[in-house]
């Protein structure tokens, strides 16, 4: 292992992140403007945080430019990987210009979770060394795929206001490459492909955001966050792996468990999350953001101690803990003081 003072940048990888960071503003600089023209905008209703149409073109910017700036630094995707990305991409952009019914769009998610973990993970692994019994086989797959879709579709659910997807994947793939770095991994060039180009786009989406990412970004991105916490789980660290996203998990899944006990259509669309009561309950976009970033340290200190302290499950509860103390703070109320 590294300590800090010995990490130091590769200038390489620092001009691909400048690159990506530079090509992503200049890009929506041009577009927005035409998203307007065009209408291709996010019309606020009954559960929107914001009250003005925005443009919903960020996904059409955002992941062809990391696919583009990736070829250019010489990053090789797998078929297998970049037949997922690609599919989750064209059929969330197909969403975002006419919905589609949510059985229909979950169907493909499973097929493209099923392409990245039969041809690219379990193939990386060599699986079927190890497991004989079909049945446990059989489970095996069921659970990585019910669990990997579930983990993209999270990813987009708590896409509810500005700047809060772009905060989480800067934190997740920051947290991974200082990770990599401390443990003498070699950082995958992608990481700073998507911390240039998210970085740029956080531009333009802080609050009061100039353009959405849609469901053609979030999904994807949930895959690529997906892609990059399974690379780094190969290295042992699996405690590390799942304390980094459990905020957007908890959040996600307690709100799920909440709306079936309460016998709502659960797989409509809604404004429940804990953030979204943060917001509705008075609290500004920016200072929720503010919030999760706190919330995101706390995470990212955790992680770093379980790996310290290798795969230690007490990391694990305290992130627990921690993230509940946000959840409980953003589902408080204001008070209403009579005179």
């Amino acid at each position: 292992m590294k300590i800090f003072y010995q990490i130091y940048l590769d200038y390489t990888l620092f001009l691909f992140f400048t690159l990506a960071f530079i090509f992503t503003i200049i890009f929506f600089k041009f577009l927005i403007p035409l998203f307007v023209n065009y209408k291709f905008l996010d019309k606020p209703n009954n559960r929107s945080n914001h009250i003005e149409p925005v443009p919903l073109g960020g996904g059409l910017v955002v992941i062809p430019l990391i696919i583009l700036v990736s070829y250019l630094t010489g990053f090789v995707w797998s078929f297998a990987n970049i037949f997922a990305f690609l599919s989750l991409f064209f059929i969330s952009l197909v969403d975002d210009f006419k919905n589609i019914r949510a059985l229909y769009r979950l169907i493909m998610h499973f097929f493209c979770i099923f392409i990245y973990v039969h041809f690219s993970l379990l193939e990386s692994i060599n699986f079927t060394l190890y497991l004989k019994e079909v049945y446990l086989t059989i489970f095996i797959y069921f659970f990585l795929i019910v669990g990997m879709t579930w983990f993209i579709n999270a990813f987009n659910f708590m896409d509810g206001i500005d700047g809060i997807t772009a905060i989480q994947i800067i934190f997740l793939t920051c947290s991974l490459m200082i990770f990599n770095l401390f443990l003498e991994i070699d950082n995958n060039v992608l990481h700073y492909c998507v911390l240039g180009v998210i970085l740029g786009f956080l531009f333009y989406n802080w609050h009061p955001a100039k353009i959405f990412l849609g469901d053609s970004g979030s999904i994807p991105l949930g895959f690529l966050m997906l892609y990059f916490l399974v690379e780094f789980s190969f290295s042992g660290y699996w405690i590390a792996v799942l304390i980094l996203p459990m905020y957007y998990l908890l959040d996600t899944s307690i709100t799920l468990f909440l709306r079936i006990y309460k016998n709502e259509k659960f797989w409509q669309p809604h404004s429940q999350h804990f953030y979204q009561k943060a917001v509705r309950n008075g609290q500004s976009h920016k200072k929720v953001c503010l919030k999760i970033i706190l919330l995101s340290i706390g995470l990212f200190v955790f992680s770093f101690l379980s790996i310290l302290e290798p795969n230690n499950f007490i990391f694990l509860i305290l992130s627990f803990v921690w993230c509940m103390f946000f959840l409980f703070n953003f589902s408080k109320t204001k008070k209403v003081i009579l005179k």
